[in-house]
């Protein structure tokens, strides 16, 4: 019995109805494209993001519907690269501009779907967008609020700190007064920490690869690390392959293991390890760093790399000192990495599971793992939770 195999269009409106309706009740633009480039749907919200009609975009190529404007060229270099490369999962964030002038930030995901062969009527590429211009202003205008900020504490604390380093001079202080500037240093301090986190995510550093030895620089940077959450019963675990570090920047790579390192150690109990690794991959170098402690409950994770986002409750949140167990912090460090990232040819993201017994950020993880009553012994407590931040340094050609 002969049967002959034909490849059905997951996509094509006239086979599902119902997938139809969907598509037109999307809140996200999608377009589907044949092969060649030729566009084959859109639905409204697609036409309504990008200002275009339906009937001007159907059936005609992308390249001359979107090609109009000189400033349209990350957009269609978008499309290109799922097109002409046969990508998968693409994603961005870019900017577009529409034909009455106003520009929009979306954010754009892309995937060629495999079939036997090229067939024109065939939906082999989809794009979906969402507009995030909204987002972005707000982004912007944090970002503006908080350039504002710095300036204003910037003269102030200097001339603080001044003043309290001339007065610790002095010898007339009793012994409680001599404390009670010394709390007040410290506090300084803290906030001059934060000053200067503002100014680096305001201006990031720029980007200078060296040549030096990885090995080594990474044993010195942890050993720095150890002595300051000595403290601290939580072990650092390295293993470092050998990789390619000509195009890392040793200043960015000191920065980016002490913030991770410091972030896992303090959401580590003790009796718990950091296990920090590096290995070669086809685009470049992987650096991880793993750790098995309390997780981020999934409501916040989304917020991780927002600045001033706090993972705790507020009735438990404190700025206790670096390093401890559950010390608070205001995200700049993991919002500067992001931000460096965008210029530093590396990409950072993370995973994470918020241990089991403690699933809420109100429940309360006692910080020994060997005095939590769910716990046996050491195993259990790897198993239960725990976090990933993954930094990939691309090789540049």
């Amino acid at each position: 019995m002969n049967m002959e195999m034909t490849t059905k269009d997951p996509f094509s409106w006239d086979q599902d109805p119902v997938e139809k309706i969907i598509l037109r009740s999307m809140n996200e633009g999608v377009i589907t494209l044949e092969c060649n480039g030729n566009i084959f749907t859109t639905n409204p919200a697609a036409t309504r993001i990008l200002g275009l009609g339906e009937a001007d975009v159907k059936g005609k190529n992308f390249r001359e519907i979107l090609t109009k404007d000189i400033d349209n060229t990350s957009f269609t270099a978008f499309f290109e690269k799922v097109v002409n490369g046969g990508s998968h999962s693409l994603h961005e964030e870019l900017t577009f501009q529409r034909s009455d002038g106003q520009k929009v930030d979306l954010s754009i995901a892309g995937s060629f779907l495999e079939f036997d062969q090229c067939q024109p009527g065939m939906q082999s590429v989809v794009v979906v967008f969402r507009d995030i211009t909204a987002f972005k202003s707000l982004e912007r205008a944090k970002m503006r609020a908080m350039n504002h900020l710095s300036h204003e504490i910037k003269t102030p604390l200097a001339i603080i700190q001044a003043s309290v380093e001339l007065l610790m001079r002095r010898d007339q202080f009793s012994e409680s007064s001599l404390k009670s500037i010394e709390r007040i240093r410290r506090n300084l301090t803290r906030l001059t920490d934060i000053q200067n986190i503002v100014e680096e995510i305001l201006n990031p550093a720029p980007f200078n690869p060296q040549s030096f030895s990885l090995t080594t620089f990474v044993e010195q940077s942890l050993d720095k690390l150890g002595n300051l959450s000595l403290f601290r019963a939580v072990s650092l675990v390295s293993r470092i392959d050998e990789v390619n570090q000509d195009f890392m920047d040793p200043h960015i790579l000191d920065l980016i293991l002490c913030t991770l390192v410091k972030n896992s150690i303090e959401n580590t109990p003790d009796q718990g390890e950091v296990i920090i690794s590096i290995s070669s991959i086809a685009s470049g170098s992987l650096l991880q760093v793993q750790d098995y402690g309390v997780g981020i409950p999934l409501s916040d994770q989304e917020f991780i790399f927002e600045a001033f986002h706090n993972t705790q409750a507020t009735d438990y949140y404190s700025s206790k000192e670096p390093f401890q167990f559950n010390a608070g912090g205001k995200g700049l460090e993991l919002l500067r990495l992001k931000i460096q990232s965008e210029t530093c040819f590396f990409e950072i993201s993370f995973e994470s599971r918020r241990c089991k017994y403690i699933p809420t950020s109100i429940d309360m993880c006692p910080g020994l793992i060997s005095a939590c009553p769910h716990i046996r012994e050491l195993e259990d407590c790897r198993k239960s939770g725990g976090s990933t931040f993954t930094v990939l340094f691309f090789e540049r050609q």
